[in-house]
């Protein structure tokens, strides 16, 4: 435990901005695929981000060292921008690709691949999540309070952003909010 590394308020900071970003993605991803697809997939979100995480959770546990004392906030930096990037990649691709859930291979086939496409920023969110909590042993309660509260603000701040624009704008929204994530945690790492 002495040679973890000191979370700075950059950590806390990106930390929550990553579970707000999450749990609006998710939020928002029930309203998408009731649109898109049909109001009995809406849930598929729900299984989607559970999924996700732990994957990405399982991810930093299977390679410890990629997340090490040098490589943690490049790492952190890393997969909070690239679940901003497959937010929006995953929902564009979801929006071109035809939904077809008939019992039919064509029809399960398009199932799996929304499932699949729509599953990454998940995995990536996760691995940042869990990075955050698990490298960080000495400030683990105050980075979980950071995370629970983000994980709040985002389901009260979706309300509101959708209050104002529409479902595939606040993407975008969500998308912006991992890259400042992203971008908080590159800045701690530059001034190390």
């Amino acid at each position: 435990m002495e040679s973890a590394p000191i979370a700075s308020w950059h950590d806390y900071v990106g930390l929550f901005l990553v579970a707000l970003a999450t749990l609006m993605y998710e939020i928002l991803l029930t309203r998408i695929f009731s649109v898109t697809m049909s109001y009995h997939f809406a849930f598929m979100a729900i299984s989607l981000a559970m999924f996700g995480l732990t994957l990405g959770a399982l991810s930093v546990y299977l390679h410890p060292d990629d997340y090490n004392r040098v490589r943690l906030r490049p790492q952190l930096a890393l997969s909070s921008l690239l679940f901003g990037i497959f937010a929006v990649l995953s929902f564009l691709l979801h929006c071109v690709v035809r939904f077809d859930p008939e019992p039919s291979w064509e029809g399960v086939g398009t199932v799996v691949f929304t499932y699949v496409v729509m599953l990454f920023p998940f995995v990536f969110s996760g691995i940042c999540v869990c990075a955050a909590l698990t490298k960080f042993p000495r400030q683990l309660s105050r980075l979980y309070a950071a995370d629970l509260a983000g994980a709040a603000a985002g389901c009260v701040l979706l309300i509101y952003t959708l209050k104002i624009t529409d479902g595939p704008t606040t993407v975008f929204v969500v998308a912006l909010l991992a890259s400042v994530a992203a971008g908080l945690f590159a800045a701690d790492e530059d001034s190390k």
